[in-house]
């Protein structure tokens, strides 16, 4: 039995208070060190695939280029550029921009279809709109020394306008896996 201790410090240190309380309010956001463990959990954390897994990481414009270059020869892949994700509405403003922009094809809720397709969207449903920015093969994309290489040129051209058009995120999808 212990009736006092002192010089010792406390790790936490909670504070009885008799003001209003929310009733959604935490033991974290009480004791005001909510705010330190979400910096915290900003700076040390990883970002994880939630279907996959993988570790997700910023990358540039030219790693992107790199990665695809990788790929084996003649897979086939689509760049996308997302423009919505997992919103309710008809998004009639947003399909019409697409087209108006010159692009052909997009994904709509994982189904591939044209612009010119009459699209109706049910509005009490969330969708996802992906624009189709470039479909290519993976065919002969590494330069030479000293030359520029034009179907690694219009594939560095592809994913810097994915990159625009999905502001700053962009899918790589290889069409023979159906893997993003």
């Amino acid at each position: 039995e212990v009736e006092s201790i002192e010089g010792l410090s406390p790790a936490i240190s909670i504070d009885q208070k008799t003001a209003a309380r929310n009733p959604r309010s935490t033991v974290g956001t009480v004791t005001e060190i909510y705010d330190y463990m979400r910096l915290l959990w900003a700076k040390v954390g990883k970002v994880h695939c939630p279907v996959c897994g993988k570790l997700l990481s910023k990358q540039s414009s030219s790693g992107i280029v790199d990665v695809i270059a990788s790929l084996p020869e003649g897979t086939r892949v689509f760049l996308l550029a997302p423009v919505i994700t997992d919103r309710k509405g008809e998004h009639t403003k947003v399909l019409d921009a697409i087209k108006r922009e010159g692009f052909v094809r997009m994904r709509i809720d994982g189904a591939i279809v044209t612009v010119d397709e009459d699209i109706q969207l049910d509005p009490k449903k969330k969708h996802t709109i992906d624009i189709i920015v470039d479909r290519l093969a993976v065919q002969d994309v590494q330069a030479e020394e000293g030359k520029t290489n034009p179907n690694r040129s219009r594939l560095a051209d592809s994913v810097e306008l994915s990159l625009k058009k999905g502001e700053g995120a962009m899918i790589v999808l290889n069409v023979d896996t159906n893997e993003e």
